[in-house]
């Protein structure tokens, strides 16, 4: 019972916000516009600040974060590998869409609200890093599937180092992990403010996800959708627990490995099909059905790795 309640109290609260966010949507109460520029603010401004403060002010030094680091970037690139493995059955002819559907979570928002419910801000410091470091290998990989199977679309790699250069998340991760090497002290208004904008960041953004999630869509779902949403919520976290497993990983980096892993398909796969002139209704389909049945995939996978991790 004490398991089954900390599953909930982790996962639980992100569903219903999402829910709120899509009822507030139907009914009016936001529309296109709000979530446009709200979306806009989370990640130019409030995102960044929270990776910062969260960072800055935790006791996690980069060099104890290594083996976690690394258990995620081998974790994905398997990931990537057996996804595309099962893209040549499932979607041949949108192999792009597929895979990156089947690897890339949504780390920045609901990864990390499932990481600080369970851990608070060591546990979001963590996940931080995790997903700096794993939505590179993101990036990377999905741009070059995309540009190997778009060939209409032109492609420059100086343009994606510039792409991450210029990314506000990966800026005040590097930020802080700078500040902390060199032992700023920051004074305690700004980290007052910088608390205050954090805190407005993951439930907005959770509003915003659910005002966005489209129901129908889960109606016209396809084989290849399908496919790909079993293959991101239960393939992939598998494979991360049995590398963090073979790691050696500590109770609570397996917990974050794990919650990171079996977050939905992020809706940058829409926005990067739709760019590539990819099939974009076959993204939207991946995200909308992973988002919803995460709730159920996470939950289980929680419960029976913090029921497993007290056995042994």
């Amino acid at each position: 019972m004490e398991t089954f309640n900390f599953t909930l109290s982790v996962i639980g609260p992100i569903f219903f916000i999402l829910i709120i966010g899509y009822i507030l949507t139907k009914n009016n109460v936001i529309d296109d516009a709000f979530v446009t520029g709200a979306s806009r603010l989370i990640y130019l401004i409030t995102l960044p600040v929270l990776l910062f403060i969260h960072i800055f002010s935790a006791d996690v030094q980069l060099i104890k974060a290594i083996p976690l680091l690394t258990a995620g970037v081998i974790g994905t690139l398997i990931s990537i590998l057996l996804a595309w493995i099962g893209a040549q059955f499932f979607a041949k002819d949108d192999i792009s869409v597929f895979v990156q559907g089947s690897f890339r979570g949504n780390l920045a928002i609901i990864g990390l609200s499932w990481a600080h419910n369970a851990y608070g801000s060591e546990g979001l410091a963590q996940a931080a890093l995790l997903m700096a470091v794993v939505t590179i290998v993101y990036n990377i990989a999905a741009i070059s599937f995309f540009t190997f199977y778009n060939q209409k679309t032109s492609f420059s790699w100086g343009k994606l180092l510039l792409d991450f250069t210029r990314n506000p998340l990966i800026s005040s991760i590097v930020l802080a992990l700078f500040c902390k090497a060199i032992g700023v002290t920051l004074p305690n208004l700004l980290l007052k403010t910088g608390n205050y904008l954090a805190a407005i960041t993951l439930p907005l953004a959770l509003l915003c996800i659910g005002a966005n999630l489209n129901l129908a869509s889960l109606l016209h779902s396809s084989t290849a959708a399908c496919a790909a949403t079993g293959f991101k919520l239960i393939l992939v976290p598998l494979i991360m627990l049995l590398i963090g497993w073979l790691f050696h990983l500590p109770a609570e980096s397996m917990a974050i490995l794990l919650l990171l892993a079996a977050t939905p398909s992020a809706t940058a796969t829409f926005v990067v099909a739709r760019a590539f002139n990819a099939n974009s209704k076959l993204a939207a389909n991946i995200i909308a059905l992973s988002t919803l049945v995460s709730i159920i995939t996470a939950s289980i996978g929680l419960t029976l790795l913090s029921y497993f991790l007290k056995t042994i």
